[in-house]
């Protein structure tokens, strides 16, 4: 028997703790404590409405109305201490006096009694024959100063009594009665607030105390989930290791650019002090300066890298939607890496390029920016006479299933709902240096580097890889790295695009993609040697605030033959072109950052005032160290032409000047024509004579 009952308490208190463990019972008791505590929200909500709704009533009746008549029971008293000097004294200056502190307490007065008449609503009529007494005795008061400036003192007093002080009596009586029901209204709305108090501290405690019965519920529960905590302090250590690897690499990435800006920074240092003691060596001193445009080159890139990664972490990159040829930017990209490998005398060879003739829709910027990225570190890892290899590949469907069925594809980051999806499959390979397989798992990390003796002398901010990564991730596709230390890598870039519905013009799909080995004189523009005063009777106006970079980018242009009017800011160069005759000016160049008026507001300016005397505005071309796909949308939407990222080089201002100028004497005007003629630009009448349209193909 006793054992009997011994199993039956044992299999109770086992079912107690089965419930108590229960996540049953946990959301029970958190479902109950919720609950009420809703419900003694709602109802304090309620109360607490209701007492403001009293207390507003308060406010804006009984409260309001007792101070306007306090104050109106305070200045009749001083009428009647007014009327009282007339009756002792009523010299001219008295009068004077009275008749002027009347008129000032006269205002005051109408304006208490009309508060009063407003928002008394227990008596209204009583409110409203105290303003009409008011009215009447105004008049009186007005005879009692005309009669003590004229008449004899008995007159005076007989009317005081007669006229006056009876009206002042029944108004000041009207008044404390009125003041006396506002008193009342007070208590009543006092016991009103009393009463919702007590409710509300009644139900108050009721609920309180099913709120501590649940509460005490809930702790029985949560202290059987202590175990859970255990689990989030192994997460939260985790994370805290997390952030210390995070703050170290950090560490290391500033460490790293450190070093990699000073080294740029040194040279050009050391290479214009070396310039400037042999100023008269004229070969020492052309490759100094050499030395210096290179070491700035490298700063820049330097730079944009760590602005680059900025913008993506703070997502203010933007992606495009716009059609390109994958086969032409497969031939652009040999174009720029083969250069680069021929001078390290390295093999580089374009493999497969197969691809279905037709556009595609993406971000032909950002793409190339990847492929840039990967073909350069190829490049640049791989030693004399190695090989670096390049080749894409378009997936067929069933491929195109398994990549985005395992992920490696997002395809509604690259494709509207309806569109045909295609995969291209980049892959760049070498058979450089490598990686180590620790380094491999953490390439893709911001601010890594690799120290290993065959890196360490290539300079670089660690940041190329994350870019490259980040905006893969964001076009939808994917990238995998394999490397083994000294026997090279290959990286392959899975990339979604949209078919380009409507375009299927292209080369034929058998037709072999030629990507030729280019010497450097077929590849550059053209040089300012070249083209030195080719334009003699080119008209240029720069709007440049600094003066060094003015004065660089005047020598650059200047050597073109044309001529050069500065502006020091946008409100200047708009100035320059409102008094200039219309197509003075065959193109100007603007800087975006400017005192005053910056070079987007000055712009519109340009552009709205042409657009308003029907003339077109001369090519405008926007000068800025932003080169990113946003700053160049933002330059086009203000009416820019063209854009030129600074520091610009002779062979942009050659190829600016070969869009905007033609050698052949035909002026090309920015958005619609615009002749010579003797009106400026903003001022010319409407359909006075346009020229040819210019595309502003820079900027599309």
């Amino acid at each position: 028997m006793t054992t009997s009952a011994s199993e039956s308490g044992s299999e109770r208190e086992s079912l107690l703790n089965r419930l108590l463990n229960s996540n049953v019972v946990f959301g029970a008791a958190v479902a109950m404590i919720t609950a009420l505590l809703v419900c003694f929200y709602g109802m304090l909500q309620m109360n607490m409405d209701e007492i403001n709704i009293e207390t507003e009533a308060l406010k804006d009746r009984p409260y309001t109305v007792a101070v306007a008549a306090g104050r109106v029971e305070t200045l009749l008293m001083q009428v009647r201490t007014l009327d009282d000097r007339l009756a002792f004294t009523r010299s001219h200056e008295t009068v004077d006096s009275v008749w002027s502190e009347f008129a000032d307490i006269d205002g005051e007065l109408r304006e208490k009694l009309a508060v009063v008449v407003d928002r008394h609503s227990v008596d209204t009529e009583k409110a409203q024959s105290l303003a009409s007494q008011y009215e009447e005795f105004r008049s009186r008061q007005n005879q009692l100063i005309e009669i003590a400036a004229t008449s004899d003192n008995e007159e005076v007093v007989r009317f005081l009594e007669r006229d006056i002080d009876p009206f002042l009596d029944s108004m000041l009586k009207a008044n404390a009665d009125i003041i006396a029901d506002a008193s009342r209204s007070f208590d009543q709305l006092y016991e009103t607030a009393a009463e919702t108090r007590a409710d509300t501290l009644f139900t108050a405690t009721v609920l309180m105390v099913a709120v501590v019965a649940a509460f005490a519920l809930f702790i029985v529960v949560i202290r059987r989930k202590n175990r859970q905590q255990e689990h989030l302090q192994v997460s939260l250590q985790h994370a805290l290791e997390c952030a210390q690897e995070a703050n170290e690499a950090k560490s290391r990435f500033v460490s790293n650019v450190s070093h990699d800006i000073r080294t740029p920074l040194t040279a050009i240092i050391g290479l214009t002090d070396i310039a400037l003691e042999h100023a008269s060596e004229e070969a020492r001193v052309s490759e100094s300066l050499e030395k210096i445009k290179l070491s700035s080159h490298h700063l820049l890139n330097l730079v944009n890298d760590v602005l680059d990664m900025s913008k993506i972490e703070s997502g203010r990159i933007e992606i495009s939607h716009e059609p390109f040829d994958v086969r032409d930017l497969v031939e652009m990209m040999a174009s720029i890496a083969r250069p680069q490998a021929d001078t390290k005398h390295l093999s580089f060879i374009v493999g497969r390029c197969d691809v279905r003739p037709g556009l595609v829709m993406g971000d032909e910027v950002r793409v190339s920016q990847v492929l840039i990225n990967l073909l350069g570190n190829a490049v640049k890892y791989t030693e004399p006479y190695g090989t670096v290899r390049f080749s894409v590949t378009e997936l067929d469907e069933e491929e195109v299933r398994h990549v985005c069925g395992e992920g490696l594809c997002d395809p509604h980051a690259a494709v509207s709902e309806g569109r045909v999806l295609r995969v291209m499959r980049f892959v760049v390979e070498d058979d450089g240096v490598g990686m180590s397989s620790e380094f491999v798992s953490h390439i893709f990390d911001p601010f890594e580097r690799e120290d290993a003796p065959s890196r360490s002398s290539v300079e670089g901010t660690g940041l190329g890889m994350t870019i490259a990564k980040s905006l893969v991730e964001r076009m939808g596709g994917s990238i995998n790295v394999e490397s083994a230390r000294g026997r090279g890598s290959r990286f392959t870039l899975l990339l979604p695009v949209e078919h380009c519905e409507g375009d299927d013009e292209a080369r034929d799909e058998s037709e072999p993609i030629a990507v030729p080995c280019k010497e450097k004189s077929e590849v550059e523009i053209g040089s300012l040697a070249e083209f030195e005063g080719a334009w003699p009777d080119a008209h240029v106006l720069l709007a440049e605030d600094d003066e060094i970079v003015g004065e660089i980018a005047e020598e650059l242009i200047g050597r073109t033959g044309a001529d050069i009017d500065r502006a020091w800011n946008g409100a200047e160069a708009v100035e320059l072109l409102e008094r200039a005759p219309a197509g003075t000016y065959d193109l100007v160049f603007m800087d975006v950052q400017m005192p005053r008026m910056d070079g987007l507001e000055a712009a519109r300016a340009i552009v709205d005032g042409c657009e308003r005397s029907g003339r077109a505005h001369p090519p405008i071309i926007a000068m800025t160290a932003n080169a990113y796909v946003e700053d160049r949308k933002r330059a086009y939407d203000a009416g820019m032409d063209g854009y030129a990222v600074k520091p610009i080089d002779e062979e942009e201002i050659v190829e600016l000047f070969r869009t905007y100028v033609p050698l052949d004497g035909k002026r090309v005007r920015g958005r619609a024509g615009l002749a010579r003629s003797g009106q400026t630009c903003m001022d010319a009448e409407p359909g006075a004579g346009a020229a040819s349209e210019a595309s502003g193909a820079r900027l599309r």
